[in-house]
């Protein structure tokens, strides 16, 4: 197989007290028994002052313990009622009663790759290899890193509509079903289905997948292709860790086909006809999108096919899903890698991976074969509403081809050896495709983007 275009030669967080009053002696009239009586009282008098002291006391005494004991008991039931500790422990106890406080966050870690890109030599191939259809080992080096994240993306560039509509590879494109739950054993949660190659099967190719993924796959998030417009109105929103995570995806054409009349829902395509942006509809997708969700990322199949630069347009656009308060854009379609970027300002700040290349594909070009696994953990504030970042890294991963064509793998930089270099398709054809060549390209092309770690070890 072979790439539509060539590629530039570069390689780039008071007590009270209860006391008894004092009784009086009577008085009596005669001098003798008056002083009798007068010392008596005073005897008497004496005594009842002396009890009702004691009696003061004891009764403070008494007092005293009850209280140190109640403090006590309290303490010790903070230590072991998950309730009482909630604000120590984020019991959801806590999430309810401390609205406002700095410690009412959730958080959740993402895992995304690019283009899914099947030519057909990769599933016929395996299929006549192997005997069936479970493609998961085509991606089982890289599933490790898939599953063990919150939330799994992939960019599933080229459609899977199954046999009835004739499985074809370039330049019309048509995988098998199966993929689809291959991916999704995997570990895939979200596929964006909006790209230039969406129509290539047709609209009735296009939505037997969608209600493939429907009725097979329910758990799966799929975004930017649907069977009506009703469908096309409802948000795709996942809950992750109790993070309502709002989910689009946007295309720029549709390699020339139209959508039927009548059905402007099919797909989302982000340029009106004379090839300008659409600004309009994309924020009216993201208003409903944000009314039912605390976070937005958004996949944009944007740009320059093997250009290793984000052009006018992505920026533009990017500054634009910033604008409208998106946390994270995940870029596809140029086959090759580009830089990643945090955009801020007072208000915001949004991640932007500009293009994560390839996945897997079939194509001839050493650069086509580098592509990049963006993850990050998302902190997400529900007094404040505002997110921020941790661990944030992109990772090349290498699409692996043995020289017959007949075998495919991804892997990333940490499984990919120079005796896979060696036995790889790129080498037979005197093309570089080095562990050393991969980690310079990707440095090359990634630079040190600030808050970015770019993980070549």
């Amino acid at each position: 197989m072979t790439i539509k275009n060539q590629i530039p030669d570069q390689p780039y967080e008071d007590p009270v007290y209860e006391g008894s009053s004092v009784k009086k002696a009577a008085p009596d009239q005669r001098l003798h028994s008056q002083n009798k009586r007068k010392n008596k009282s005073y005897r008497v008098l004496y005594r009842t002052l002396m009890m009702l002291c004691s009696i003061l006391l004891v009764t403070f005494l008494s007092l005293s313990m009850i209280l140190v004991g109640k403090t006590l008991a309290g303490q010790e039931g903070k230590n072991n009622d998950p309730i009482a500790n909630a604000e120590d422990s984020q019991h959801p106890a806590a999430i309810k009663a401390n609205t406002g406080n700095p410690g009412n966050t959730a958080s959740f870690t993402f895992a995304g790759v690019g283009d899914n890109l099947l030519h057909d030599p990769i599933f016929v191939y395996y299929e006549q290899d192997y005997g069936h259809r479970d493609f998961t080992p085509l991606y089982e080096l890289t599933g490790s890193y898939i599953q063990e994240a919150d939330l799994s993306y992939i960019n599933f560039e080229t459609v899977c509509a199954g046999d009835e509509f004739g499985l074809s590879g370039y330049p019309n494109f048509n995988g098998p079903l199966e993929m689809i739950d291959s991916l999704t054993a995997s570990g895939f949660d979200w596929f964006s289905l909006s790209s230039n190659h969406s129509m290539d099967a047709g609209m009735e190719g296009l939505q037997n997948e969608v209600s493939f993924i429907k009725e097979h796959q329910p758990q799966l998030s799929a975004t930017g292709a649907y069977r009506s417009e009703e469908e096309s109105n409802i948000p795709v929103v996942r809950d992750v860790n109790g993070i309502k995570v709002g989910l689009a995806s946007f295309t720029y054409d549709l390699n020339g086909y139209e959508k039927p009349e009548g059905a402007d829902w099919l797909i989302d395509v982000y340029r009106k006809d004379d090839g300008s942006v659409n600004y309009e509809f994309m924020a009216s997708r993201l208003d409903q999108l944000k009314a039912v969700s605390d976070v937005q990322i958004v996949s944009m199949h944007w740009g320059e096919e093997y250009q290793n630069e984000p052009n006018a347009e992505q920026r533009e656009i990017a500054q634009f899903l910033h604008a409208q308060g998106v946390e994270v854009i995940i870029g596809s379609h140029p086959h090759v890698i580009q830089p990643a970027e945090f955009i801020t300002s007072d208000n915001q700040s949004t991640l932007v991976y500009y293009s994560l290349g390839n996945f897997i594909s079939a194509q001839d070009k050493s650069e086509t074969m580098v592509g990049g696994m963006a993850r990050f953990q998302l902190n997400y504030d529900f007094s404040t509403k505002k997110a921020s970042f941790e661990n944030v890294s992109f990772t090349p991963t290498v699409t692996w081809i043995t020289p017959d064509l007949r075998t495919y793998r991804t892997t990333t930089i940490h499984e990919y050896s120079n005796e896979m270099a060696v036995n790889h398709y790129m080498t037979s054809l005197g093309k570089p495709i080095s562990r050393e060549w991969v980690k310079n390209y990707t440095q090359f092309v990634m630079q040190v983007p600030e808050g970015i770690e770019i993980v070549l070890q």
